[in-house]
C-alpha cells in the first residue's frame, strides 16, 4: 500500500508544481492588460514582477522551516490556500501599492512548495528512488509552463485578464 501511495502523492507534487508556475506565469502573460489598466510603467511592472520573487525567496528558507515542523501535508495545504487567496487578489486590487503587497505574499505562499516536496520525498520516498521522484516533481514545472500560456492567453481573449487569475486561483484552491 505505502509504495502506490508514495507514488500517488510525488504525482500530486508533480500536478503542484505544475499549479504554481501556472499562477507564475499569469502575471507575465496578462502583464500588459494590467499595466495598461492601472497605467502602469515597464519599471513599475516589472516591480511588481519582482515582488513575487522577493517573497519567494525569503520565506523558502522559513517554508523549510514549517514544513519540517508541521509535515508536507499541512504545510503545501496550507501554502495552496494562501496562495489561491491571493492570486485572485491579483486580479481584485485597485492600486500599484496593494499589487505589491499581494504580488510579494503571492511568493511567501508558494515558498513553500519546494520545500515541502523536499521533506515528502525524503519521509516516502526511497533513497535509491529519489532522483526519479525529484525529477518527476520537477518535470511540473514544465508541464506548468507548457500549460500556462495557452490557457492564460484563451481566458485572456474570451473573459478577459481578471478571469486568468480567478481561474488559476480555483485551480490552486482545488489541489489543496
Amino acid at each position: 500500500m505505502r509504495a502506490n501511495m508514495r507514488w500517488v502523492l510525488i504525482g500530486w507534487m508533480f500536478v503542484i508544481s505544475a499549479v504554481s508556475y501556472l499562477d507564475r506565469v499569469n502575471i507575465s502573460i496578462a502583464g500588459q492588460a494590467i499595466a495598461a489598466e492601472h497605467g502602469l510603467s515597464n519599471v513599475q511592472l516589472g516591480n511588481v514582477f519582482s515582488a513575487f520573487v522577493v517573497g519567494y525567496a525569503l520565506f523558502q528558507a522559513p517554508g523549510g522551516w514549517v514544513a519540517d515542523r508541521l509535515g508536507p501535508r499541512r504545510t503545501l495545504t496550507f501554502g495552496l490556500l494562501w496562495w489561491g487567496v491571493f492570486t485572485a487578489l491579483t486580479a481584485a486590487v485597485p492600486s500599484l501599492a496593494l499589487l505589491l503587497v499581494v504580488r510579494f505574499s503571492l511568493g511567501a505562499g508558494e515558498a513553500v512548495v519546494y520545500p515541502s516536496s523536499n521533506r515528502l520525498v525524503a519521509e516516502w520516498i526511497p533513497a535509491h528512488e529519489q532522483g526519479r521522484a525529484n525529477g518527476i516533481i520537477f518535470a511540473g514545472v514544465g508541464a506548468g509552463a507548457g500549460i500556462a500560456p495557452p490557457l492564460i492567453v484563451y481566458l485572456m481573449q474570451h473573459y478577459g485578464w481578471r478571469s486568468s487569475f480567478y481561474a488559476s486561483a480555483l485551480i490552486g484552491v482545488a489541489g489543496s
